[in-house]
């Protein structure tokens, strides 16, 4: 037992010293707790220790993690002996840098931090070190271990560890002990730690600003290196200098909006530490020259065109912006005249400049092949696009628009991002086979999106979509919507064949809904993905039945890289049988981390859902994202009992959207959901839709007492409409608001049971009562029997 005011609650890490989750019984406040085990050695580190973070606390900085209290306490062993414990309380944080980006790669092979997000965490690490400097403290153990996450709506972060550093009383460049994690160390730490000496001379605070730069390039690129390639680049300078040179030029093409974020890297990760800048020296001449600010795009929206009444005297502020997005929705009210004259004015302003991104929004208005020869203008005079983003769904552009878009956008042979969104535009056969061969000098492209839904579109032109498709070896990301078309099960096929020629795909969604594609070609579809590590097939109203369920089946058991698989498959034919088969593929799945299946409005009954949940449940992998939705498919609480089960197997997960509206769902299937949230206490997010269930007041009760034992729960979005329920629920719904010390979001739809005024009078008084941050919204309109 630990002395005082804390208890431990589990541990969080064990290398050198245990960290524990903790929480102190007179506030109910988490904290983290680090356990270092006390010698005679040690004992005098362990003060030092507390000596530096006595002093950052007494001046503190808001990305450096807080310390709050230290203790001693001794254990008695086994042998009778005692053994002594230092204890170092201090803020809790979510996770750290290193597992953040690891779980997000798991779920988004691609993933990549936002341009803001890399210059706030930038300088804000920049500032924090700096603030530590002028202390006279080293870190001396920088790592992405030691960088901790404390808010992750707006991503903050914190540093850690800083009483592991040294507190520089001294010169800064003399004889000292060499420390750091190895893979982050600076080089003059590496040459000493391979000659096997325990000390060097050099600059601690350089070292730590290599050390940061090291960091700062996991953030931007989120690769590893590993061991043996770090080891071959710090023995031989020329190659670590050369490996750095052509980072930092992969990192300012990934993020050309933030100003001399390549110039801060080279500063940092200069190999001789007499070139490199301290901490100190960074802050200044970011402050000065105002690098690692991000450049913003040139904006214009409806509401601004609305307040123009004289467009003779307009000006559009592009001057030196490379980013132009314009949304220019809302537009719909606007004459076909009005609307050339607004593109016209628009394109008018856009002279001799070099956009590097465009954006154009404007769905649903009268665009056609008269008021897109604006539009046509200003796409050729941004020739050198990297990226571009037309969402015009619901005009009229017809085959002639679209051709007039189509040359515009092939002389852009550097475009790596194109976002085409021309559903129901009144499109033809005729229009697709002449516009899009046009796109097949785009070879540079690596994220693509094609939505021409709604188009009634023959499968005599679908062979144009993927012949383009292949025209792009590069590509990695692969959005296609043909959704509610006339095509069949050919398009399996050709997906098929298609993606054997992308080497480098590994993001793929599809929307074939609403086109018969029956059974047949499901084999293929399943196969196609079998290289991928994140799926989204979308194929809704397909006229699918369990034989096509079988062969698509058969495909998906040979996805073994698949790390995210979303399956829409919502009003077909399939029944328990087709549940069955999937479910046996899914067991073929070893690296699957989130999954996504909708059954809805499917007759796959209670058995169907058992083969779904039994499957998840028997999964020997672990999944850590969860949406399940079976609405409207004849589920009773029978169906449920392997829903529990996959909660007591399911042990990683944190997300989990289960939606089982409209079945006949009662209390017996509560109190299956009351034992399986017991089981499943690990849970951050919960949305459950239970609409249109026979639940009652005592079904709402046992379930919102299930719901009270996630302890971590964060965010909880409930569907509770029309469930014959009455307002003596509401007292159940605040009482577990209280036990949820970590929640910041409550949204719960309580419409269509038998409320009255007083329930809703009472409900708005007790919400004001509660003492807690969170954004809670309980829907309790009564109904006026009147």
């Amino acid at each position: 037992m630990l002395p005082g005011e804390y208890k431990y609650l589990s541990i969080i890490a064990r290398t050198w010293n245990e960290v524990y989750l903790a929480e102190n019984v007179i506030s109910n406040q988490k904290y983290c707790i680090k356990q270092v085990l006390i010698d005679s050695q040690l004992k005098e580190r362990f003060s030092q220790e507390i000596q530096i973070l006595q002093k950052i606390k007494t001046n503190p900085h808001p990305n450096i993690i807080a310390f709050e209290d230290s203790f001693y306490y001794e254990k008695v062993t086994t042998q009778d002996k005692s053994i002594t414990f230092g204890c170092i309380v201090m803020e809790l944080g979510i996770t750290n840098l290193s597992q953040y980006i690891k779980s997000k790669k798991q779920s988004d092979p691609d993933f990549r931090f936002k341009e803001q997000d890399v210059a706030n965490f930038y300088i804000s690490m920049i500032k924090a070190h700096k603030h530590l400097q002028e202390m006279k403290i080293a870190h001396r153990d920088i790592k992405p271990e030691n960088i901790i996450l404390v808010n992750d709506e707006n991503l903050i972060f914190k540093v850690c560890d800083v009483g592991f550093g040294t507190e520089i009383i001294d010169e800064e460049s003399r004889s000292r002990t060499i420390g750091g994690t190895i893979g982050y160390q600076s080089p003059e730490i590496y040459a000493a730690f391979k000659r096997r000496k325990p000390q060097a001379k050099y600059n601690p605070y350089k070292s730590d600003v290599f050390s940061l730069g090291l960091v700062f390039l996991l953030f931007a690129t989120t690769q590893v290196i590993n061991k043996q390639q770090r080891e071959e680049l710090f023995d031989d300078e020329i190659k670590l200098f050369n490996y750095l040179k052509e980072l930092r030029r992969k990192i300012k093409e990934t993020y050309p909006r933030i100003k001399g974020i390549s110039k801060i890297l080279k500063l940092m990760l200069e190999i001789s530490p007499d070139e490199r800048y301290d901490f100190i020296q960074l802050n200044e001449i970011i402050h000065e020259r105002s690098y690692l600010e991000v450049k913003q795009p040139a904006k214009i929206n409806h509401q601004h065109l609305q307040s123009i009444t004289q467009f003779e005297d307009f000006q559009l502020d592009i001057k030196n912006k490379e980013d132009v997005q314009l949304d220019l929705n809302g537009m719909q009210n606007k004459s076909q005249d009005e609307l050339l004259k607004v593109l016209e004015t628009i394109t008018q302003q856009v002279k001799n400049f070099q956009m590097v991104t465009l954006q154009i929004k404007l769905e649903m208005s009268h665009l056609n092949v008269r008021t897109v020869a604006p539009l046509e203008k200003l796409l050729s005079r941004a020739q050198n696009l990297k990226e571009l983003s037309l969402q015009l769904w619901n005009n009229r552009l017809g085959n002639l628009g679209l051709l007039m878009l189509s040359k515009a956008i092939m002389k852009m042979v550097g475009l790596k991002r194109l976002n085409l969104e021309i559903s129901n535009n009144m499109l033809s056969d005729e229009g697709i086979n002449n516009s899009l061969p046009l796109l097949e000098n785009l070879s540079q492209m690596e994220e693509l999106r094609l939505d021409f839904g709604l188009n009634h579109l023959p499968m005599e032109c679908c062979e144009a979509f993927f012949t383009v498709i292949c025209a792009m070896p590069k590509l990695k990301k692969l959005d296609l919507n043909l959704e509610s078309n006339y095509m069949n099960q050919v398009l399996s096929k050709m997906v098929n064949q298609s993606l054997k020629k992308l080497p480098n795909l590994s993001h793929l969604i599809i929307n074939f809904s609403n086109n018969p594609m029956h059974n047949e070609g499901l084999y293929e579809l399943g196969e196609s993905i079998s290289e991928l590590e994140y799926c989204e097939l979308i194929l809704w109203s397909c006229q699918i039945k369990d034989i096509g369920m079988e062969e698509f089946a058969k495909g998906l058991q040979k996805c073994q890289k698949l790390k995210q698989l979303n399956l829409v498959l919502w009003n077909n034919s399939i029944t328990k049988k087709g549940c069955e088969a999937l479910g046996q593929a899914l067991l073929k799945l070893p690296k699957l981390c989130i999954l996504v299946i909708d059954l809805s409005k499917n007759k796959i009954d209670d058995d169907g859902v058992r083969f779904l949940a039994k499957a998840i449940h028997e999964m020997q992998q672990q999944l850590r994202e969860l949406k399940l939705w079976i609405e409207n498919v004849n589920c009773t609480s029978y169906g449920l009992r392997y829903v529990n089960r996959f909660m007591t197997t399911q042990r990683k997960l944190r997300i989990i959207n289960m939606n089982f509206r409209s079945n006949q769902i009662g209390l017996n299937g509560m109190e299956l959901l009351y034992n399986c949230f017991g089981e499943a206490v690990q849970l951050e997010e919960v949305k459950l839709i239970l609409d249109h269930n026979p639940l009652g007041d005592e079904g709402v009760d046992t379930l919102f007492k299930g719901l009270q034992k996630l302890r971590e729960l964060k965010k909880l979005i409930l569907g509770l409409e029309s469930v014959q329920g009455t307002g003596g629920s509401v007292s159940v719904m605040l009482q577990s608001i209280k036990l949820w010390s970590e929640l910041k979001e409550m949204h719960v739809n309580f419409l269509k049971n038998q409320t009255d005024q007083g329930d809703e009078l009472n409900l708005n008084n007790r919400l004001l009562e509660l003492q807690t941050a969170a954004k809670i919204n309980i829907e309790l309109k009564f109904i006026n029997k009147q």
